[in-house]
Formats: C-alpha cells, structure tokens, sequence
C-alpha cells in the first residue's frame, strides 16, 4: 500500500505519495470540502510495478490521477544515451526520500536512475496557495537535456461541463493526432470558444493541444456555477508552454471506456507531446543542464471562490480578476 504524507492548514490539504514519485494524489478544499484533482475509477488497486521501455500502457494502468512530475521523459518512449527513457519518465515511479517535514510543508529528494539527475521538490502550503519549487541537479561533467512537464489532472466538482478556462496565452496549437472537438494540428487565437468553455462530453470530446505564446505564465479553471475555481502560475524561463488535456467522456477502450471526464493544464519545457526523442528531431524546446549545473521550476496553485472571471494570477498567489478593485 502507498504511504501518503498530508500536508493541512485552514485553506488546504494536500497528501503525496513519496514512495511513488512525491505525486501530489489529492488537494482538498477546507470551504467546500471539495477534492479538486481528478483520481481514476482503478486508483485504490493500482500498483507500482518495474520500469519498461514499452511503457505508455503500464504508465496508464499505474495511474491514480492527482499530479504528477514528468521528467526526463513526457510523452512517448525515447531512445536516449544508449537506452530507453519510458513513457512520461521515471521521476513519477521512482521512491523519493523525505528529508523534512511539517504540518504545512514539505522537503523531498530523489536520484533519477536513467538520467544523471538529482532532483529536490518543496512542498508549502501559504494560505489558500500550494507552492511547488523544483531543483533539478545534473551530476554529470557532461550536459543533460531533458523533458520537464508539470502534470496536474482535475476533475468533478471543478471540472464538469460549462467549466470556465482562461489562460494568459495566445495561442492555442492542436496535437495532429488529438480529437475533433476542434481542427488537429490547427493554431488557433486563444481564448478558443469551444474549449474555453468545456463542451457536454460524448463521442468525439477528446483533445491534446498546447498553449503558447504567453504575455504572462497562467491557466484558470472556474467550476460552472461560478462557485469553485483554482488558478495556477509559473515560471515560463524553463516552462515557456502548457500541454492542454481534455477527455471528456469520449475514449473508447483502454483505459477510459468512455468513462472519464477530466481535464488538465500542464505547465511544459516541451512541445509536442511526443517524448524527447521527437522533440529534438523537431527541434523542440528541451532544458538542457549544465555539466554540475542546475534548474529549478517554481509552480503555484490558488484557490478561490470568486465566480468572476480570472484575468490573471503571479507567482505569489494573487489572483487578478475582471473588475477587481481591490
């Protein structure tokens, strides 16, 4: 069974699992008693098991929901320095050590095994804000590059239809091989009416695609009674996209079978979604690190109870809003 450790204060409760890549499993609302990430319907049974190359399916049937740290990897299996970097990478499965631990934050460490990377996580609750700070260390004398997404998956009660999502993007650039709730492989100007307003789910409601061309770092989503809503900052120098995941009852087959409605904002180095390999083929965006360099990623979440619309948020937590006077 995976040992969770929780983090509460007044605002929040946050649990991660620290054996199983410090994944962020549940974020509790203390207002509303409303859990805002999404879990799958096999969370409780699922099981780590052993890393594979052929890795996307173990991946799915390993996968609880909640939030988790893509890295070296996201997206599809890579062939990378003689070997194989699984599906979304290793940094999710692996067993970090806590190092420090109160009431209200946390201290995490781990050691990648396929790549030469030490990686320290802080976890701290400040009021109604969650704040993720991760450093990433190469301990090589060579250069690394790799993936770094943040995956963050949200469900009912924030994610159902008529749910508002608003973005400090621009643009909105649909995955070739992603759904047709709107064009593949299409850019479009966001905010994008058939997305920024999630649609009623059913057949063909399905959508990978990625925000870009930020003017500053930050998605919201507001539940559709207006009553709900968490907003998310970071910093777009080593995370300059975000992946935009949408399954909305659509899938047929393994693992939804049509019975999943969810959607997630995930803070990226790296476009498309197709593992580093592509990437750097394509010339996408990969962080490449230093010999005995460093990088770090800062992400914040706020949550609010505020139904006008969200028009910005920084990596302090405050969130702007339309006719905020305040």
């Amino acid at each position: 069974m995976t040992t969770e450790l929780e983090l509460r204060n007044d605002h929040l409760a946050v649990q991660l699992t620290p054996d199983r890549g410090a994944d962020i499993t549940a974020l509790t609302d203390a207002r509303t008693g409303a859990q805002l990430l999404y879990r799958t319907p096999w969370a409780d049974s699922a099981q780590p098991g052993p890393w594979a190359p052929e890795s996307r399916q173990s991946w799915q049937a390993l996968y609880q929901g909640g939030w988790q740290l893509l890295c070296p990897n996201a997206g599809d299996a890579s062939n990378v320095a003689g070997g194989t970097w699984g599906f979304h990478g290793e940094a999710c499965l692996l067993r970090w050590k806590v190092d420090e631990s109160t009431s209200d934050s946390a201290t995490l460490s781990v050691r990648l095994s396929q790549a030469p990377l030490r990686i320290r996580r802080q976890v701290v609750l400040d009021g109604s804000v969650l704040k993720v700070a991760d450093t990433f260390h190469n301990e090589s004398p060579d250069p690394v590059s790799v993936a770094i997404v943040h995956h963050p998956a949200f469900g009912a009660p924030l994610v159902t239809p008529g749910a508002r999502i608003a973005s400090g993007a621009q643009k909105l650039t649909v995955d070739p091989t992603s759904g047709p709730v709107v064009e593949a492989g299409a850019t479009l100007a966001w905010p994008v009416s058939e997305l920024s307003t999630l649609p009623p789910g059913g057949p063909g409601q399905a959508t990978l695609a990625y925000f870009g061309d930020f003017t500053e770092h930050w998605v919201s989503i507001t539940s559709a009674d207006g009553d709900l809503g968490v907003a998310m900052a970071w910093n777009g120098d080593v995370l300059p996209n975000a992946w935009l995941w949408f399954e909305g009852n659509a899938t047929p087959g393994l693992p939804w079978y049509r019975t999943e409605y969810v959607f997630a904002a995930e803070p990226a180095s790296t476009i498309p979604a197709g593992g580093v390999e592509q990437a750097r083929a394509n010339g996408g965006n990969l962080v490449e690190i230093a010999p005995r360099g460093s990088v770090s990623t800062a992400v914040c979440l706020a949550v609010h109870h505020d139904s006008r619309p969200v028009t910005g948020m920084d990596l302090t937590g405050r969130i702007t809003f339309e006719r905020d006077d305040r």
